[in-house]
C-alpha cells in the first residue's frame, strides 16, 4: 500500500484520499492539514479521543495543529478476563479505573492457572504477549522518543521481562509453541485462559461461546500509570491530490456524520468521544459501557521515526522462553546500546526530511 502511494506521489498523481499512516508524508509537507477545516466542519480536536486522533499527527500530539488524518472509530488494545475462572479461584476482578502493574498481572496469572498433564486440559492464567512489555513507546524510547538507552534497559523493563517470562516458563501462560496451536483469542473463547488482550473485534466470539467476561485497561510496567493503546484509520488527502474538494467533502463526512453511523452500524465507539457520550454509547449494553470506560485511559504515543530495528521483543521473548534464559539484563543492555546508535541516526534523517 505504502509503496503504491509513494510511487503515485513521485509521479505527481497521488490518490484523493489515503490512510495517512506514513508520517514521513506529513514531515515532508505532502499532506493537507485538516485542522484548518475543523471550525468549518463544526468539530474540535478536543472532542476526539486523543489516543486515536494522535495517529493522524506527525509528532503524536493532537492538542495542537497540524492534524493530517481523521477516522470514524476508536479501537483499543484492552484486557478481557473470564469472570467464572476468577470466581472459581476466588480472585478479585480487575477494575476499569486504573491499570494493573505487571506484578499484579503476574500474581493474577499464577492464581488463575490450572496446570494439567494433558495440554488440551490446561487452563492458563494469562497470556503474556511479547509486544506488551513495550506497548507504551515512552517505556522503550523515552518521553522524547530519542533515548532508548536507559529505557530499553531500565530497571522497570528488566523486572517486567524477568517476571513476565517466568510465567511462561512455569507453564502458567501459553508459550510461543502453544500459541502456534491455538491463539489467545481461541483459548479464551474455549474457557482455557483467565485474562488476555483483545482489540474488541473478538467480543462477539466470546459472547457466542457464553463466556462471562469483563474488561480492564492494559497492564503497565511502571507503578502508578494507567494506559490503553488506541488506534483509528487516519484518512487524509495530499496537497497535490487532483480532486481535493471531493476528498475534503469525504473527510468532513468522516469527521461528522460517520461518527454517529459508526456507532449505529457496528459495536465500535466513535473517535468523537464527546458524541459517544452524548448519544449514550453503551447505555443499553454493559460490555460497551465497560469498553468506553476503559478507553478513557487512552493516551497519545510518543513519536519515533522508523528505522530502529535493534529493539526486538520477539528475540527477547525467544531467548527468555525457548532458550530458557532467566536474566534479561544483558539482552536488553545490548539492544539498548545499538538502538541508541540507530536512534541518533534516524532522528537526523527525520529532521532533514522537513528541509
Amino acid at each position: 500500500y505504502f509503496q503504491g502511494i509513494n510511487t503515485a506521489l513521485q509521479g505527481g498523481a497521488p490518490p484523493d484520499v489515503a490512510v495517512i499512516e506514513d508520517r514521513g508524508w506529513m514531515q515532508a509537507g505532502l499532506v493537507e492539514d485538516l485542522s484548518q477545516y475543523f471550525d468549518q466542519w463544526g468539530v474540535a480536536a478536543e472532542d476526539f479521543n486523543p489516543g486515536g486522533l494522535a495517529r493522524g499527527t506527525e509528532d503524536g500530539d493532537p492538542s495542537t495543529p497540524p492534524i493530517y488524518g481523521i477516522g470514524d472509530f476508536l479501537g483499543g488494545n484492552v484486557l478481557v478476563y473470564n469472570k467464572d475462572l476468577f470466581d472459581a479461584a476466588e480472585v478479585e476482578y480487575p477494575g476499569t479505573d486504573a491499570s494493573m502493574h505487571i506484578s499484579e498481572y503476574v500474581d493474577l496469572c499464577n492464581g488463575l492457572a490450572q496446570p494439567n498433564a494433558d495440554p488440551a486440559q490446561t487452563i492458563y492464567g494469562c497470556s503474556m504477549p511479547e509486544w506488551g512489555f513495550g506497548i507504551q513507546g515512552k517505556d522503550v524510547f523515552g518521553p522524547d522518543g530519542r533515548t532508548p538507552l536507559g529505557n530499553i534497559n531500565s530497571e522497570e523493563m528488566i523486572a517486567a521481562w524477568d517476571m513476565g517470562t517466568q510465567v511462561i516458563r512455569d507453564g502458567n501462560a501459553p508459550s510461543p509453541d502453544a500459541l502456534e496451536q491455538a491463539s489467545e483469542s481461541d483459548l479464551f473463547a474455549e474457557g482455557r485462559l483467565g485474562i488476555t488482550w483483545t482489540d474488541f473485534t473478538e467480543i462477539p466470539k466470546y459472547q457466542d461461546n457464553d463466556i462471562t467476561f469483563g474488561l480492564a485497561p492494559f497492564y503497565v510496567i511502571k507503578e502508578g500509570e494507567s494506559f490503553v493503546d488506541t488506534f483509528t484509520a487516519p484518512y487524509g488527502t495530499f496537497v497535490s491530490s487532483p480532486n481535493q474538494a471531493g476528498a475534503l467533502a469525504f473527510l468532513r463526512f468522516l469527521a461528522t456524520d460517520a461518527q454517529r453511523i459508526r456507532m449505529e452500524e457496528t459495536s465500535d465507539p466513535a473517535l468523537d468521544f464527546t458524541l459517544a457520550e452524548e448519544v449514550g454509547y453503551g447505555e443499553d449494553d454493559p460490555v460497551k459501557a465497560e469498553y468506553l470506560a476503559v478507553l478513557q485511559h487512552a493516551q497519545p504515543q510518543v513519536f519515533v521515526p522508523p528505522g530502529i530495528d535493534a529493539w526486538d521483543p520477539a528475540e527477547v521473548n525467544r531467548l527468555m522462553t525457548i532458550e530458557n534464559q532467566t536474566d534479561s539484563r544483558p539482552i536488553l543492555e545490548e539492544m539498548a546500546a545499538t538502538a541508541q546508535e540507530q536512534a541518533d541516526e534516524v532522528w537526523v534523517d527525520w529532521e532533514e526530511l522537513a528541509e
